[in-house]
């Protein structure tokens, strides 16, 4: 048995990738097909265990129909298993013609090659940084609302570091990114979900849940609101993006995790006015900031738009004309799986976005703003065994993301946030002996793939271009 794992080739344009040509030498799996345009295939690539496998090497020759663009696929075998992408005579935004873009390789898991084009026929591969791909695509968004866009969202945003808090709570059960909020913001992006909690009379970023009703909690502390605010701010004095942050499960841990009262939240809000570049306006009543576009906000500046989850007794008050927004100004669909099993998670995700985002022009439209929870939930058997994870579990999930998933997104049917933990990372980053989360590599897949929506779905709509 060889040494075996997969390539998905994402082709996130309008043509075939055919196969002009393929040979290996002493690999036991080097089969690939062509990819046909809007569409991604998952390719099964073994390594040999005959003779030398330290000579193991294959390639395999695409040209992209219609096109004098061409890439290939090289295996190579002298020091250690990776693949590499070979852009022979094509560019693309993050790449100059004739670069060697190292994919790497995963044993049992799946590493990707992700494609698209834009409006303008420029080619975007997932070679390089994302981190300002809204200004990069103002061509083809900045007209188009935030119902019609695809953004990269990170789920407990906050949690990027674990620090103790309950009896039982430790970083594989409640840590839920590797990367810190600036670093998520790096990597592409741009919808957060912050959990802000007090916790020793400090305002933090915290991940606990209630355990079946029964008035014991358990769960910890992620980064400080402060760092968090800072961080953002060097981000937006960076960068002219959208960011956009919604504040819920807030708890005063201190006090028996009870709701926070309109006191503290408005202590809460001053506190965030530390967040510069707020998105604001006067007297926003019921306004549906979704329904604006994207040039709206960020045309020549940054902008972070704040809403917050507000149980039914808290008010804004005057807080709605200084960035701050309730729930009823960004109405999302956000329903998560609550399960462990990949499987069970993509087929209730797939389903969801299927029965409650159809983008057509007349009856049965159905376009507010979605939010694609692609995570695994621990369960009570899972809390104690680090080997389950929320970072690992993560990993494996996002695999099916690149692949299962967008093989089922359609123009009129695809999501608003690929909301995920462990964004950026595709490495195991919990392993054995459990003490803190191993150093594992960064990548910019998921924002490929947000842009890959962009421009090879949304773009195809007509009920988006002719909102645009």
């Amino acid at each position: 048995m060889g040494w075996g794992g997969y390539l998905t080739l994402l082709n996130g344009s309008p043509f075939d990738w055919t196969l002009s040509s393929q040979h290996s030498y002493q690999m036991d799996s080097w089969k690939w097909p062509t990819i046909s345009a809007g569409k991604a295939s998952k390719v099964y690539v073994e390594f040999g265990t005959k003779g030398n496998i330290r000579d193991d090497a294959g390639e395999a020759y695409f040209n992209i129909a219609g096109t004098s663009n061409k890439f290939s696929v090289l295996a190579r075998r002298p020091s250690d298993f990776k693949l590499t992408i070979s852009l022979d005579n094509m560019s693309t935004k993050q790449s100059p013609k004739g670069s060697s873009v190292g994919l790497g390789f995963r044993h049992d898991a799946a590493v990707n090659w992700i494609m698209s084009t834009d409006e303008a026929g420029n080619w975007w591969s997932n070679s390089g940084s994302y981190t300002d791909w809204m200004q990069q695509s103002m061509g083809s968004l900045a007209n188009r609302t935030l119902k019609h866009i695809c953004m990269p969202g990170s789920h407990d945003a906050g949690m990027g570091t674990f620090k103790p808090g309950t009896i039982g709570a430790h970083f594989a059960n409640t840590q839920t990114q590797y990367l810190d909020f600036y670093q998520q913001l790096m990597a592409g992006s741009r919808y957060f979900d912050l959990r802000p909690v007090l916790s020793n009379g400090q305002w933090v970023a915290g991940h606990y849940s209630e355990v079946a009703d029964s008035d014991v909690w358990l769960g910890g502390n992620g980064q400080s609101i402060a760092d968090i605010i800072t961080q953002v701010n060097k981000f937006t004095a960076q960068y002219q993006e959208l960011v956009i942050i919604n504040l819920s499960h807030t708890l005063d841990t201190d006090n028996e995790y009870k709701d926070l009262t309109q006191t503290q939240w408005n202590a809460l809000f001053d506190k965030l006015k530390g967040i510069k570049n707020r998105y604001t306006v006067s007297n926003p009543g019921t306004t549906d900031f979704s329904d604006n576009q994207l040039g709206d906000f960020i045309t020549d500046r940054a902008a972070v738009l704040i809403i917050a989850q507000l149980p039914n007794a808290i008010k804004l008050g005057d807080y709605a004309n200084q960035g701050f927004y309730s729930g009823r100004n960004f109405p999302f669909y956000d329903s998560y799986s609550n399960t462990n099993d990949r499987t069970r998670m993509r087929k209730d995700q797939l389903a969801k976005l299927k029965s409650n985002r159809n983008i057509v022009a007349g009856a049965g439209k159905k376009d507010k703003f979605h939010i694609f929870s692609w995570t695994l939930t621990q369960q009570a058997e899972d809390v104690l065994n680090f080997d389950k994870a929320i970072m690992n579990m993560a990993t494996e999930a996002f695999d099916d993301l690149v692949s299962d998933a967008w093989n089922a997104f359609t123009p009129q049917s695809f999501p608003n946030v690929l909301y995920v933990d462990a964004l950026g990372i595709s490495e195991k980053s919990v392993v054995f002996p459990y003490d803190k989360p191993r150093s594992v590599p960064v990548n910019q897949d998921i924002a490929a793939l947000a842009v890959a929506v962009n421009n090879a779905l949304a773009g195809k709509n007509p009920v988006v271009i002719a909102r645009s």
